[in-house]
């Protein structure tokens, strides 16, 4: 039992040591996002895995005993998921706090173009001005056209490093402009409108389902509480009150 647990863990190992592809396992649609989420931190999650397995062959090697062999599975599954489900939740928050940022900067962008730029001037202007991800993202997009992509390819790179719903919009609207021929200042205003209406309509849906979300806490905290305060002395009185 010893050798074949220890053998089992072993294999394990060496299968997050050659196999371990962060960006891949946590979504095929955003890998590239996803290595940018990483980024560096990619060595320290594999050796994080590695060093789970090892903890997890120590066990092994200690408890030869099937829990022995269940519990260094767990240790083992758990260096491998945790830097997956951690990266999961850091996209995650990154694309909400993006959304958010894109549809504050349309309005900034729309005076820009008002005031005659281009629209890769006013990405460059607001890449300069704000230390974010949005950013950062229009570094990239902008470094691509210089390198010799179109305008439409670098937004449509982009939109597939961060495929959003406002991101969504935004390359929609730059690529009607494009086809039409359509002011883009016209466009981006409406854009702007729109960003600030779904984000006015999502905070009021957040609000109303506030009170669903206040039920169970109620029915299991609040009204056992309340039994007990209102119910309680009547209940000892009753106990007292009985003949002995």
């Amino acid at each position: 039992m010893r050798i074949a647990g220890a053998a089992l863990v072993a294999m394990a190992i060496v299968w997050l040591a050659l196999g371990y592809r962060l960006p891949s396992r946590v979504g095929r649609t955003s890998r590239r996002a996803k290595r940018a989420v990483i980024g560096n931190r990619r060595r320290e999650s594999i050796v994080a895995s590695i060093g789970c397995g090892a903890f997890g062959l120590g066990l092994v090697w200690m408890r030869p005993n099937p829990s022995g062999v269940i519990a260094a599975g767990a240790v083992t599954a758990a260096g491998w998921q945790l830097p997956l489900i951690h990266a999961r939740s850091v996209e995650e928050k990154r694309r909400r706090h993006l959304d958010l940022e894109l549809s504050d900067a349309l309005g900034e962008m729309v005076m820009g173009v008002e005031a005659g730029l281009t629209l890769e001037a006013v990405m460059n202007l607001y890449a300069q001005t704000h230390d974010s991800d949005l950013g950062h993202e229009f570094l990239r997009a902008l470094d691509l056209i210089k390198l010799g992509s179109t305008r439409m390819e670098a937004l449509e790179d982009f939109r597939s490093r961060t495929p959003t719903n406002f991101v969504s919009m935004f390359v929609s609207a730059v690529q009607q402009n494009q086809r039409l021929g359509t002011p883009l200042a016209a466009v981006l205003r409406q854009q702007s409108r729109t960003a600030r209406r779904r984000r006015q309509q999502a905070v009021e849906e957040h609000a109303a389902k506030l009170s669903l979300k206040m039920v169970f806490p109620t029915v299991v905290c609040v009204l056992p509480v309340l039994f007990i305060v209102i119910v309680g002395p009547a209940v000892i009185r009753v106990i007292q009150s009985w003949p002995k």
